[in-house]
């Protein structure tokens, strides 16, 4: 679980779908791609437009043997996700350097993480309401859920869709409240003249 259900939610964005599976918890920007624009947790955040925090797993489900995903707040990939502009959020989706306090201040890190080092992408997005609570794992970044494979019809070649081989996660170095505040995003990019 990468975010924990303790937590209080002040706005909430439904405009934009995912196109990658991943657990909640983590940092999403908007990114436009063919002529749409899209929620991702981005690799590189410098530049980058964050909207909030992830809110529920996006991962791929074989409707044929799961119940339906609503009931475990899953969604698929391609669909609008839930993200929280605005509240305060215990997750695990961090990338720290050195200790953190109350008030340290909160940036997008790498892969959609939530960093106390400001020249990873410079965008703050609110900041650290407790200390790490130590607790080592992982998140999935890509690659959750259920694995499809079909055969390309023209060159006969098969391919496997959403491979646990393939799967990216990040590791974690436990759990943190942070606060994310819209009007810090809002401050920082104009700052950064984004």
């Amino acid at each position: 679980m990468a975010l924990n259900p303790d937590l209080t939610m002040r706005g909430l964005n439904l405009d934009f779908p995912k196109i990658k599976t991943s657990e909640r918890g983590g940092i999403l920007s908007m990114i436009y791609v063919s002529g749409m624009w899209l929620a991702e947790s981005v690799a590189d955040p410098s530049g980058m437009r964050p909207i909030g925090i992830q809110l529920n797993d996006v991962e791929n489900v074989n409707f044929q043997r799961q119940y339906y995903p609503m009931l475990r707040r899953v969604d698929q990939p391609y669909a609008i996700v839930g993200v929280a502009t605005d509240g305060d959020f215990e997750t695990n989706w961090l990338y720290l350097s050195g200790p953190i306090r109350p008030g340290t201040k909160a940036y997008v890190g790498p892969s959609g993480t939530i960093t106390n080092i400001s020249s990873l992408g410079n965008v703050q997005i609110g900041y650290f309401l407790s200390a790490l609570k130590p607790r080592p794992g992982v998140v999935i970044y890509e690659g959750g859920g259920f694995s499809t494979s079909y055969m390309d019809y023209n060159t006969k070649r098969p391919f496997t869709e959403n491979d646990p081989a393939n799967r990216v996660v990040i590791g974690t170095p436990g759990f943190a409240t942070v606060k994310i505040d819209q009007s810090i995003i809002t401050r920082s990019q104009k700052e950064l003249g984004i």
